[in-house]
């Protein structure tokens, strides 16, 4: 029986059109994975953003609260502070919240020309650190020449060596407004150097740790005098969170400025 040669040529033609439509199936069926694997990625992102700013909601509504509530007195017992959590998992990840207040910790804007307290404090913190007494007159220089520091971690341009800055880090911030150092969160080698006096600063941290807080009582009980560069309460905090939902990660760093005589909070990023 003898075969039509045109009948081999159209099922050729057949099967190139049905490798042909099969492939444009493959390609349609991995667009569509595509699309729905962009999809879900775009809704972690969604969640992991959502979940990093209502961190800091969080904490600003507790800030708000506790302005109208508590205004005498910011310590770490507070609703504000406790506001923080370590790392919670559940099923699709992870969140943190971290708060500070950096009126724990020596404002390094304020060694301006003419600041002789703020300049004492900060020999005092030296001092207490057992750095070098010229880092306070390097970095003064610095701050004359650059302006305010938005992140301490610039003063390495000055010249301060990392070993030096490694160990002020966490005692030292930068804030663009002046402040009161807080003596609630005061860091022991700040507290010490706001007192000019290591016994006292020691004591008084020891009776904080018992009961989460300070107040004039404490200092007049030791015999030591609440220096005019301090105080109990606190207008500015920082905020850290992060959100991790799939593969999307989401870290927001705010810093909280609270105007008590206003009733107002201003919300700025942190870098």
């Amino acid at each position: 029986m003898s075969r039509d040669p045109e009948s081999g040529v159209s099922l050729l033609n057949v099967l190139v059109v049905v490798a042909a439509a099969s492939g444009l199936v493959q390609v349609m069926l991995s667009g569509q994975q595509s699309a729905v694997s962009e999809v879900a990625q775009a809704q972690d992102v969604a969640q992991a953003e959502a979940l990093a700013r209502s961190g800091v909601a969080s904490v600003a509504v507790a800030l708000r609260r506790d302005m109208v509530e508590a205004p005498k007195a910011d310590h770490l017992q507070e609703d504000w502070a406790r506001a923080a959590q370590q790392a919670v998992t559940f099923d699709a990840g992870s969140f943190a919240v971290e708060v500070s207040d950096p009126r724990g910790r020596f404002n390094i804007n304020s060694l301006t020309a003419g600041a002789f307290l703020e300049q004492r404090i900060f020999m005092g913190l030296l001092n207490a650190l057992d750095l070098p007494e010229t880092l306070a007159s390097q970095i003064a220089v610095h701050l004359q020449a650059a302006g305010p520091l938005r992140d301490p971690r610039a003063l390495i341009a000055s010249g301060v060596s990392q070993a030096d800055l490694t160990r002020l880090l966490p005692h030292i911030v930068a804030v663009e407004t002046p402040g009161p150092i807080n003596l609630n969160t005061a860091t022991q080698p700040v507290l010490a150097a706001v007192l000019s006096n290591p016994s006292a600063s020691q004591a008084l941290v020891a009776r904080r740790k018992g009961r989460g807080f300070l107040d004039r009582e404490d200092f007049r009980a030791l015999g030591v005098l609440v220096p005019p560069a301090a105080g109990f309460t606190s207008d500015t905090f920082d905020v850290s969170t992060e959100a991790n939902v799939g593969t999307a990660r989401r870290n927001v760093k705010r810093r909280i400025h609270r105007d008590a005589e206003r009733g107002t909070l201003t919300i700025l990023p942190l870098e």
